[in-house]
């Protein structure tokens, strides 16, 4: 009930409705609210039954309540002073009375309790003045015990325990004090004082400060700064006094006055609600006062507790506002006096007046994630991630306070979530492990696109936009951030350890380096770079490699890094020293072994273990089977797992070696030993030794060194160690406090300095300079004395000078004596030793003045010992020029030598840079020698060391500066290397330079680039020669099984056909139709038939499918299973490609070749039985049908017969349906079949035998049928029969018949006689018999206006139009008849104008005559267009006559009745109505009938000229023109432009599509525009400018057909003229196609300065016809020519392929650079003659063959005509006709 009640009823019903059934405990409900959401728990308690009824009202309350901070323990206090402790499932699981401050009588109450923040301690607050506080512990069971407590002048009225106070407890007094309980000192001290009783006390939820609210309406707030002080001050005033205080996101403060009020930061009111209104919201008394409050763990929620009920605040966090959520009210719970969140936020626990304590689970929302997990949000800020599995939890908060807005897991164990503050736009990113249960939170803006790792176990790695995010899990800081874009697992390694101390740690010298937290990442930079990051000091270290890595990690501490690289070699790195070595190649698994620095990997079959990883070479092997999987360290056994081929294997690790790295990492050396000593003697145990022996030295442990020296066998070394380490006993010092102990062991170690310095810092010194002299040193020693200013410094310094020359040490004592400042004798000394470049050094380092006598020396001496080019340098110190170019030659110092000659022999500088460049090339410097052959001009010899060295792009570019014979041989060298490094393009550029372009046809048929050898091949070789070459290579391929690279061959040559045989032959059918399909697709489908059948001969069957489908006869294939009895696969193919109805099909005709019962069995058996039934009824064969029926499945035999019926029914053999309906028990249906065949008497005999009950029906439809024929007798009688009287009755008044109606009626239906009656008088008539019989009707009864009244209301929606005029026409008799004259012409005119509404002008006309009214009849006639009446009406009167022709004429000439106005005579009204209508071929016959004027013809020429111009359908164009004449040029100057632009304009691929006849096109338009006859030609109506735009139009069309017929005939070099000439005419011609042939064919011919120019502008008129711009072409280079500019741009390219444009554009762009191309135009006089003379005009005749100016002796005339003679000749001789005339013609010569 409660669960119905809790879904469809309101919140006030289900309270009253729970209250009703559980009048004693409290209503255990769920209530929702906007924010947060309330369900009802538990009760802990239930409130006493009888307490009320008894009058000890309190005696049973609830005191105080608190949930510890751990959340697993509830303590609750009553009147009884009990403290009960409630577990996490709510069940008592302790409880302790309290004890009072004195031994008496409990008399006390218990005010408060508080658990500490680490809830091992509780706070109880007594009225007694006295506050207790408990150790409980933080698990059940513990002894508890009283910690502290603090007595109190006055009663304690409150208490708080601020969560991060942990050692101090707040509480207030009577008195108005509020104090700190100091749990360490057990004292308690004052924090402020008032005057005024602490009614509430409460401490913020983050614990930063506290409130206290007092009697006097005074609340005062005190704060805890970061330094540990406090600061408290007054807050407000409230009101009233403030019973209840709560400090969530505001200070929240209510009293008795029903109002709650909070407060912000700064004291001001930010809210007030009055809480009797959200009481009275579900019930209808007022509030009470408000007794108690408290805040959620978030701040956003706050309780209020009052009488039967409390209210719940939530805290908008986008608006900063609270909002009142509604009151809970809950009968019978009397005053709510303790409440107390958990603080998780998930639960409110209430205790009330009488006792009871209720558990409210609360949340803002809580869903299932992904059937693991559940998320619940206490706040927004806060949610609670409990796995379902096991219970465990993990509490998300955002210490910022945002709110949390979504939640992943990963892996089912790392949690992400990001979080939002819609007011401060404040983002952030909350990471947790639930196995750790640490949570981190760090800002974060824009999230939702980052990925994240978890590969780390203590660390979150999370990658955005290329940077590498590490956020530590429990610190709430950035651990760092690098920039990486690789972050697989394999790339990243990432070390954390936190600081770990070591028993020994005392005794090392370097212990803080040992425990350091380790926090290291090693990550790539790019593919081939690894950075090391400290992320605790922030160094890196980056290492370089030459392959790209894919795997790396660094060991547990992060002092050595493994990697390893494509090729697979292990690399390893130590971090310290910087130390690269390789340890394997073909590593194909490496792994550290968990928790130590022993390496395992495998090459090959080869298990590899490096248990000392310090001594790379010792590594143990084991031969394995397989690959290694994974390594396992548990329970002190390591083992290898390694996957075989059909079993796994592991492999059994030293566990020995493994404990002594770890041991030597925690610097546990005595254990070290003790490991060692275990083991046998081996290479890898001596190497163990000698590892243990150097650490412990550095930390100067002795008695291990000395174990160590001992077992390697060292017994010096030994002895030694065990007379130092005697001595430091002695001394009573050891290890690293005795200085001269770690001063020895440095020694010992090698390391002079640090023995030294451990000795000066000490003030050892004399014991220092022993140490140097006794390791012969006696410099330091000298250096330390006087660097100690001892006295004996001086005497020391000359007997260690004299003991350097007596032992022949003179180079050491003239280093002393140069450090003493005597040069001369240090350099003396040099000399001596024979060390003449120091004694040099000395002379330079100081500049001073010397004796030319010692610079010669030291010169004799340098060139004595080979230093020529010191000696040099000397001599040029002394200005002895020419001895120190010598010498500098001598040595080979040509840089000074050269710096020398330009000073001082300028001539020598060539000739230098070329003996420079020989002595380099001798000492193999070749690239060096380059730069100084070219400074010598010696081009052959630079280009040769460029050549040597390996440059090749600079001998390349040497290259430009030799001639081309010169250069050949350089050339094959550089082809030869680009051939050989696989740079083909370069190659072929070089062999081509080379002129061997045979090699590289040669080259590209190596690499099997056949494309290439072809084009190169072409340009170089005859096209036969080519093709054959192709074709044998691609047969040698082809029998060389290498089919692809053939193909390619043969494609190239485009023979496919050849590739297509070469697969049929090798049966490769697939690439057979590929091809077939590219290159021969009409003939695809016969290939796929014949691949088909072929196949299907061979008996490939499941092939020969494949083919018969893909050709599209998917039957075929069908037919082909059938005859081979594959039926499974027939009905496959059919199902696949035919469907369900196919395959059905199929399943028949496999049934009837089985036959009989074998067929059903099989249909029944595929399940197909009841659809093979169905294809046999749609087929036709019913016998097949009802045997399958009947024999599998007899429930579809009525079926059969059933549709067999049907099918007969459709034959009309109704006797034999008649018969199968029978059989189908379909008695019904057969009679069905009579009633429809209106077979009544067949019908009856049915229904006697079969359905009697149907007889009735069947009098009924023959009742219908006859009364459809107008057998209503008849029908009445058979109505009668099927005893449905009623149905007659319908039959007579749908029909009218009321008489008949009515006598059915008196006979057989008495009680419907006065409905009958009724319906006769409302009838209103319908037809033409029902008005003329109403309207006699009337005439009867002699009711004259009524009759004529009636018959003129007779309407076209009553009766049909051809009926009214007789019913209108009774109208006008009886008006005439019986009427009088003024109603009599009234009916007439009324009548007449109905006739002409229904369009019966002439009956009207004959009415308006009879009233007298001419003019009336005769308009009526004309608007009917009765043509006939209206002119007889019209007879003797002229006018009449007149208007009547006229409006006759109009009226033809309106219809657009040609045959009319002909008939009229109106002969132009014809024509136009014929060229309006574009009846052309009627139109000239008219012409040619009437002999129209020929101005006319002329005009309908231009007109029909324009309408097929409109289509670009020239041929009927020039058939128009030939045969009716051609336009005046006066009148249709345009049409001649637009069809000569028209004709000319077409693009390239529709002139191309069919060159024969678009050339044959031209020439005929240009012979009827040159003919004689042409009116075009002859009359141009006086118009000169006319006249001459035309003859424009028409050379321009002469010069194209010229053109096209050059073009044809192949004369292009007329037709380049040509093709220049129609520059001139780019107003007619497209000026893209004009300047894009003229180029062509200039580029074609050779022209390549004309070319470019044409084709340049080309480029820059298609870009502005692109761009839309045409504003922006550049005509500037053919300023001075008679090319018109500008011209209008063309809305269509002429060249449409983007390919082909881009290819002139490279062209244009090559030749850009060309210097050899000139860029611009001759000048006028300099065309003369030339290919550009065409480009300028003349004074001189121009040819008509080629437009070009003519010469005087060039001239011949011919035809009336000018031309060039040897044009002419040219052009005559191949073409055989006149080009002006089009006649056959011969040469002129």
């Amino acid at each position: 009930a409660l669960s119905l009640f809790t879904c469809q009823t309101p919140v006030n019903r289900l309270l009253r409705f729970a209250s009703s059934i559980i009048p004693t405990t409290t209503v255990a409900v769920y209530c929702q609210f906007n924010s947060m959401q309330l369900r009802h728990v538990v009760t802990l308690t239930s409130a006493s039954a009888d307490a009320s009824s008894r009058g000890f009202i309190g005696n049973n309350k609830v005191t105080a309540i608190a949930f510890s901070p751990n959340n697993r323990k509830l303590a609750v206090c009553g009147f009884d002073r009990v403290v009960r402790m409630y577990n996490e499932r709510g069940e008592v699981q302790d409880k302790f009375s309290t004890k009072p401050a004195d031994r008496g009588r409990k008399t006390y109450s218990v005010r408060s309790i508080g658990f500490s923040p680490d809830s091992t301690k509780l706070a109880v607050a007594q009225s007694d003045n006295i506050v207790f506080v408990y150790k409980i512990g933080l698990d059940w069971g513990e002894k508890k015990s009283i910690c502290n407590k603090f007595l109190q002048p006055s009663s304690v009225t409150s208490l708080t325990w601020p969560s991060n106070r942990a050692t101090e407890l707040i509480y207030g007094l009577a008195e108005g004090k509020v104090k700190v309980g100091q749990l360490r000192s057990n004292k308690s001290a004052t924090l402020y004082s008032t005057d005024s009783f602490v009614c509430a006390l409460t401490s913020c939820v983050d614990g930063r400060g506290i409130c206290s609210a007092h009697l006097d309406t005074s609340i005062y707030r005190l704060l805890f700064d970061q330094a540990g002080a406090v600061v408290h001050s007054k807050f407000a005033c409230h009101k009233c006094i403030p019973y209840s205080l709560a400090w969530g996101h505001s200070l929240v403060c209510s009293g008795d006055d029903g109002s709650i009020v909070f407060y912000g930061d700064d004291g001001s009111i930010q809210n007030v609600f009055n809480a009797s209104r959200s009481v009275q919201t579900i019930a209808s008394q007022s509030c009470a006062e408000l007794t108690i409050s408290a805040a959620s763990p978030g701040g956003e929620t706050i309780v209020v507790g009052t009488w039967n009920s409390f209210i719940v605040y939530s805290y908008a966090r986008s608006r900063g506002v609270w909002i009142d959520e509604g009151a809970r009210r809950i009968d019978k719970l009397y005053s709510v006096t303790a409440l107390s969140w958990k603080h998780d936020g998930t639960c409110l626990a209430v205790g009330s007046l009488f006792g009871a304590v209720d558990l409210y689970d609360a949340c803002v929302r809580r869903y299932v994630y992904k059937g693991k997990f559940e998320f619940t949000y206490s706040s927004l800020s806060q949610v609670i991630v409990k796995r379902l599995g096991t219970g465990t939890r993990i509490v998300l908060k955002s210490i910022h306070g945002c709110e949390i807005v979504r939640i992943n897991i990963f892996r089912d164990r790392f949690i992400s979530a990001n979080t939002r503050d819609h007011r401060t736009v404040t983002e952030t990113l909350l990471l947790g492990d639930l196995a750790s249960y640490k949570v981190s939170e760090v800002p974060w803006s824009n999230g939702g696109n980052e990925k994240f790792v978890f590969d780390n176990p203590a660390c979150c790695m999370v990658h955005r936009a290329g940077e590498l995010a590490l956020v530590e899990y429990g610190c709430n800081e950035m651990l760092g951030s690098v920039r990486t874009d690789y972050i697989s697992g394999h790339l990243l390694s990432l070390q954390i350890k936190e600081k770990q101390s070591h028993p020994n740690e005392s005794l090392f010298q370097h212990a803080e380096n040992n425990t350091r937290p380790v926090k290291t990442i090693g990550y790539l930079l790019d593919a081939q770079s690894i950075n090391v990051r400290d992320l605790v000091t922030g160094t890196c270290t980056t290492f370089s490699h030459d392959a790209s890595v894919d795997w790396l990690e660094l060991n547990g501490c992060a002092r050595l890094l493994l990697f390893r690289d494509k090729r697979r070699q292990l690399h390893l790195v130590d971090l310290r020293s910087h130390v690269r070595v390789i340890m394997l190649d073909f590593c194909t698994y490496v792994q550290w072994v968990p928790d130590s620095d022993v390496v395992v990997a495998q090459n090959r079959h080869k298990l590899c273990v490096w248990y000392n990883i310090q001594t790379p070479d010792q590594v143990t092997v084991h031969q394995i089977r397989g690959n290694i999987e994974n390594i396992e360290r548990v329970d002190g056994r390591t083992e290898v797992i390694v996957s075989e081929t059909l079993s796994t294997a592991s492999y059994l690790l030293d566990e020995a070696l493994i404990q002594f790295g770890t041991a030597l990492d925690a610097c546990a050396y005595t254990s070290a030993v003790d490991i060692l000593e275990c083991l046998e003697s081996s290479a890898e145990a001596e190497a163990m030794w000698k590892r243990l022996e150097e650490v412990s030295l550095a930390e100067s442990n002795l008695a291990t060194t000395q174990r160590c020296t001992a077992a390697l066998g060292n017994v010096a070394r030994t002895r030694y160690l065990r007379r130092l380490l005697s001595a430091s006993n002695m001394q009573c010092i050891s290890g690293p406090g005795n200085v001269r102990v770690c001063a020895r062991c440095a020694l010992l170690a090698g390391e002079d300095k640090r023995a030294e310095a451990l000795a000066l810092s000490q003030g050892h010194i004399l014991d220092a300079i022993k140490m140097q002299q006794e390791l012969h040193n006696f410099e330091q020693a000298v250096a330390i004395a006087v660097e100690r200013r001892l006295p004996q410094a001086q005497a020391m310094r000359d007997d260690h000078f004299q003991y350097l020359l007596d032992s022949n040490q003179a180079s050491k004592a003239a280093k002393l004596k140069e450090c003493e400042g005597e040069l001369t004798v240090a350099i003396q000394l040099y000399l001596s030793a024979g060390m003449p470049g120091r004694a040099r050094q000395l002379l330079k380092q100081h500049d001073g003045r010397h004796s030319t006598a010692l610079l010669e020396r030291v010169a004799v001496e340098l060139s004595t010992n080979g230093l020529y080019e010191h000696a040099g340098e000397l001599y040029e110190r002394m200005d002895q020029l020419q001895r120190a170019m010598d010498y500098y030659i001598k040595g080979t110092a040509f840089c000074k030598a050269v710096e020398l000659a330009r000073k001082t022999f300028p001539s020598k500088v060539v000739e230098l840079q070329e003996m420079w460049g020989n002595h380099l090339i001798e000492n193999n410097q070749v690239e060096m020698a380059i730069n100084h052959f070219i400074e010598a001009s010696a081009s052959s010899k630079a280009i040769q060391a460029a050549l040597g060295s390996k440059q090749w792009k600079k001998a390349e570019q040497l290259l430009d500066m030799l001639d081309s014979d010169a250069a050949a041989q350089y050339h094959a060298e550089l082809a030869l290397h680009y051939d050989e490094i696989g740079d083909a393009a370069a190659a072929e550029r070089q062999y081509k330079l080379a002129k061997t372009p045979t090699k590289a046809v040669e080259m590209y048929v190596r690499q099997n680039r056949w494309n290439h050898a072809h084009r190169v091949a072409v340009s170089y070789m005859e096209a036969p020669e080519v093709h054959l070459l192709c074709i044998s290579h691609a047969q040698k391929l082809e029998s060389d099984g290498k089919l692809s690279e053939a193909e390619q061959i043969y494609l190239t040559v485009d023979e496919p056909d050849l590739a297509i045989n070469m697969y049929k032959k090798e049966r490769n059918f697939d690439a057979m139709i590929r091809l077939v399909g590219k290159y021969r697709c009409e003939l695809l489908k016969e290939t796929h038939q014949y691949l088909a059948q072929h196949l299907e001969s061979e008996g490939h069957f499941h092939d020969a499918e494949h083919h018969y489908c893909e050709a599209g006869e998917w039957l075929s294939a069908v037919n082909m299973y059938r005859t081979s009895d594959l039926w499974q696969d027939a009905m496959r193919v059919a199902k696949l490609h035919g469907g369900v109805h196919a395959s059905k099909r199929v399943a028949y005709a496999w049934a009837i070749a089985l036959g009989g019962e074998a067929g059903a069995r099989l249909l029944t058996k595929q399940g197909l039985i009841e659809p093979a039934i169905d294809y046999a009824m749609e087929s036709g064969a019913f016998d097949h049908a009802l045997d399958l029926a009947k024999t599998a499945c007899p429930s579809k035999t009525p079926e059969v017969h059933l549709k067999h019926a049907l099918l007969l029914e459709d034959e009309e053999r109704f006797k034999e349906a008649e018969i199968a309906f029978i059989q189908a028990h379909k008695p019904r249906e057969a009679i069905d079949m009579y009633i429809h065949q209106q077979a009544w008497s067949d019908a009856l005999e049915v229904a006697k035998k079969h359905e009697s009950s149907a007889a009735g029906d069947i009098y009924a439809a023959h009742a219908r049928s006859e009364a459809a024929a107008g057998n209503h007798h008849h029908a009445e009688e058979l109505f009668l029969l099927a005893g449905k009287p009623e149905l007659a009755l319908s039959m007579y008044r749908d029909a009218s018949l009321w008489k008949q109606a009515r006598l059915l009626a008196d006979r057989h239906l008495p009680h419907l006689v006065p409905d009958v009656a009724r319906q006769i008088e409302n009838q209103h008539p319908t037809s033409k018999a029902e008005f003329l019989e109403v309207g006699r009707h009337l005439e009867h009864q002699e009711e004259w206006d009524n009759a004529v009244d009636v018959y003129l209301s007779a309407r076209e929606g009553y009766v049909n139009s051809s009926d009214l005029e007789q019913i209108w026409n009774a109208a006008v008799v009886v008006a005439r008849n019986h009427l009088s004259v003024a109603k009599q012409n009234a009916v007439l005119n009324q009548v007449a104008q109905l006739l002409c509404g229904i369009h019966r002008h002439e009956s009207a006309a004959e009415l308006y005559r009879v009233l007298g009214d001419l003019e009336k009849a005769i308009n009526c006639s004309v608007e009917g267009k009765c043509w006939a009446t209206a002119r007889q009406l019209a007879s003797g009167s002229l006018r009449h006559e007149v208007a009547v022709e006229e409006a006759h004429a109009a009226a033809l000439r309106s219809a657009e009745d040609a045959d009319g106005l002909m008939e009229h005579g109106d002969q132009d009204a014809v024509a136009s109505v014929l060229l309006e209508r574009k009846q052309w071929d009627r139109l000239w016959q008219l012409v040619e009938q009437k002999s129209i004027a020929s101005v006319h013809r002329a005009v309908y020429a231009a007109e029909h000229i324009k309408h097929l111009l409109a289509k670009d359908d020239f041929r009927p164009i020039l058939e128009v023109m030939k045969q009716r004449g051609m336009p005046h040029v006066s009148a249709t100057a345009t049409v001649y432009r637009r069809l000569i632009s028209r004709l000319l304009g077409r693009s390239c691929d529709s002139e191309m599509r069919d060159f024969a006849s678009w050339r044959a096109l031209v020439q005929d338009f240009r012979d009827c525009l040159l003919g004689h006859t042409s009116p075009a030609m002859q009359d141009a109506g006086g118009h000169e400018e006319t006249a001459s735009d035309l003859h424009h139009l028409v050379m321009a069309l002469h010069y194209f057909s010229v053109y096209l017929t050059c073009i044809a005939h192949q004369l292009k070099d007329i037709a380049l003229k040509v093709a220049v000439t129609l520059l001139r005419y780019t107003g007619v011609i497209p000026v893209d196609k004009a300047f894009y042939q003229a180029g062509a064919l200039a580029k074609e011919l050779g022209h390549e300065t004309l070319a470019f120019i044409l084709l340049n502008h080309y480029i820059d008129v298609t870009e502005a016809m692109e761009e839309t711009t045409p504003g922006t072409v550049d005509h500037s280079d053919f300023c001075g020519t008679c090319i018109p500019f500008p011209v209008d741009m063309p809305d269509e390219h002429y060249i449409q392929s983007e390919q082909d444009r881009e290819d002139i554009r490279d062209w244009v762009l090559a030749i850009c650079v060309d210097k050899s191309v000139s860029q611009q135009l001759p000048s006028r006089s300099q065309a003369v003659g030339t290919i550009y003379a065409g480009l300028y005009s003349s004074n001189s005749p121009t040819c008509i063959v080629t437009g070009y100016p003519v010469q005087p002796w060039e001239i011949v005339e011919i035809s009336n005509v000018t031309a060039n003679k040897g044009d002419w000749n040219h052009y005559v001789r191949v073409v055989k006709r006149c080009p002006w005339t089009n006649k056959e013609q011969v040469p002129s010569f």
